[in-house]
């Protein structure tokens, strides 16, 4: 059974074994600003999504990571979308994605709009999500 949910102490001890394939360190989502969701598939953790809360109803996700072994199956638009939803609960209107060249593709195809391009990397980008309109528009695939 696939569930995505806010991450438990439980999940700890996974966390070293999610991120081998990442060049994220265990000490770098340490932040305590961080708040974190998962994607648990037959109770092993496949994904990962750290955001924070910042000032005047924005939030900012620091990273989305699903195991390669696990992608191809829509957990990391299920992981996007069900934090996104949460934010959208707490009142958060706008939220911001910085993002890299593994993961660029992943948001372009989600619709997402890109807001920054880094003059020293045009790999960097900086995409943005408007809540409400993100949420009355159908997703990708639906047919009007």
């Amino acid at each position: 059974m696939i569930q995505i949910r806010k991450m438990s102490e439980s999940d700890i001890d996974a966390l070293p074994r999610l991120l081998r394939e990442t060049h994220i360190e265990y000490s770098d989502i340490k932040n305590p600003c961080n708040e974190f969701y998962v994607v648990e598939d037959q109770k092993k953790l496949c994904g990962l999504c750290a955001y924070e809360l910042l000032e005047h109803q924005k939030a900012k996700i620091d990273f989305i990571f699903i195991k390669e072994q696990d992608r191809g199956f829509k957990f990391g638009d299920g992981l996007l979308r069900a934090v996104l939803n949460h934010l959208d609960h707490r009142g958060v209107k706008k939220v911001l994605i910085e993002s890299n060249s593994a993961t660029n593709g992943f948001y372009v195809a989600e619709g997402l709009e890109i807001i920054y391009t880094s003059p020293e990397n045009s790999d960097f980008l900086t995409f943005v999500v408007e809540l409400p309109q993100f949420f009355s528009s159908p997703c990708k695939g639906s047919r009007v």
